[in-house]
């Protein structure tokens, strides 16, 4: 009987112990599948995030295109450019990137602008929806509601200027522009909101024309250093440009920011002719005193910064396009002199050597010549004329007109310039 009941007790004791493994066994499954769930979830998490980024380099990418830019992608063409070319700005302005084919592409609301990705199908990373307007990757002008109206208005557009503190304000510089991009990975999904703007340039110009040696202007040359408007009209010039007036506000005048209207480092101005010279608070000013800018300290950024950007010029030669829009860059240093005849373009035209623009010439922009410059013909510049000169003259003159404009050369220089973040937040909200 005893030896019966030692059986017995060993036979539950076995049992139990059994039961004990089973159960531990059962715990340590348990516990690792939840490791490998939660090891799962956080990959996907992680990988999520990595999408996102993901989809603000394809809008940071396409806001950089030049506008048109044809794209062949997913059996369709298409100008993947992304831009708002209005001016002022359009404060309602909004693109919307879908993950679809060309031919996919959902039907935008009035005022906005649906465009496909860029991505070869197949193999895309989901940074957007095919159809969902809230998933898709969102890019707009950065606003506040000054007036509390609910309406956007241009004068409430966020712009960056980074000659001012704060940088951001309402008048000057370049939009603030937000992305708002949903990344997926498996069953997670994190959105990211990014604030971006152009590479900001703090521009230091002296004069409407500055120069480092002596000024020739003889002939019917006009040169006003008062700050004139974006919109001013092409071939307008001194008296019809109306901003004589000490920066009185008039037509074409901002009425703010006008400068000299030539400026050299001590060396005379040869004014002859019909010669038509204006700017606040002179109109011509050959102090010694002057200091001449380099073109990085003009543009108020580093060499490396300057080095970078010419790098990168859209053209390395004069009149290849029409118009020739962008950061137009020409070593001719110790070589023949560049022409330029009958052209049209904007943006920064930096010429290491001697350059002579005539016909029908129109510049919107900075022009920066390290050589001797001369201007013949109807050439018109709004934006400010830059000259060191090689000679005793640094500049002639003929028919031509140069209308000092800030507003000219901040917006088509940073036009063709890359965007630099200046925000970055992930949000809960989706």
């Amino acid at each position: 009987m005893i030896e019966n009941s030692e059986r017995g007790a060993g036979l539950v004791l076995a049992i139990l112990t059994i039961v004990a493994l089973f159960a531990i066994g059962t715990t340590l499954a348990f516990l690792s599948r939840t490791e490998v769930n939660i090891s799962k979830h956080q990959t996907q998490y992680a990988q999520a995030l990595y999408v996102a980024e993901a989809g603000v380099e394809e809008a940071l990418y396409r806001m950089e295109l030049s506008n048109p830019t044809s794209i062949t992608v997913n059996g369709g063409t298409f100008n993947a450019a992304i831009y708002d070319d209005s001016l002022p700005y359009d404060p309602g302005w909004r693109v919307k990137i879908f993950l679809c084919a060309p031919d996919e592409v959902p039907t935008a609301p009035s005022g906005e602008t649906y465009t496909p990705t860029i991505q070869a199908a197949g193999s895309w990373l989901e940074y957007s929806s095919p159809d969902d307007a809230s998933q898709a990757i969102t890019i707009e002008h950065k606003w506040r509601d000054l007036d509390d109206d609910g309406v956007r208005e241009p004068g409430e557009i966020v712009l960056y200027d980074g000659s001012r503190y704060p940088p951001e304000n309402f008048t000057s510089g370049s939009p603030v522009e937000v992305i708002t991009v949903t990344g997926h990975a498996g069953t997670a999904q994190r959105r990211i909101v990014v604030e971006a703007t152009r590479f900001p340039l703090n521009v230091n110009a002296r004069a409407g024309l500055l120069c480092d040696r002596g000024v020739d202007v003889r002939g019917n040359v006009t040169v006003c250093g008062h700050n004139h408007r974006i919109d001013t009209p092409t071939y307008t010039s001194l008296p019809g440009c109306m901003a004589w007036e000490l920066c009185s506000g008039r037509t074409n005048d901002l009425g703010a920011g006008c400068l000299v209207g030539v400026m050299t480092t001590g060396d005379i101005i040869d004014k002859r002719g019909s010669t038509d010279l204006a700017g606040y608070p002179s109109p011509e000013d050959t102090s010694s005193s002057n200091q001449f800018l380099t073109l990085a300290q003009t543009l108020g950024i580093s060499d490396d910064d300057l080095a970078q950007i010419l790098a990168n010029a859209d053209y390395t030669d004069v009149g290849v396009a029409d118009p020739q829009d962008g950061i137009t860059y020409v070593d001719n240093a110790g070589g023949p002199q560049v022409m330029w005849n009958n052209g049209d373009g904007s943006g920064l035209l930096y010429i290491t050597g001697s350059f002579k623009s005539a016909g029908n010439f129109v510049w919107r922009g900075l022009v920066y010549i390290e050589g001797d410059f001369k201007m013949t013909g109807t050439v018109w510049v709004l934006g400010a004329v830059v000259v060191k000169g090689e000679s005793d003259w640094a500049f002639t003159g003929g028919n031509p007109a140069i209308l000092y404009s800030s507003e000219a050369i901040s917006y088509y220089l940073t036009q063709h310039l890359n965007y630099v973040r200046i925000g970055w937040k992930e949000t809960t909200g989706l």
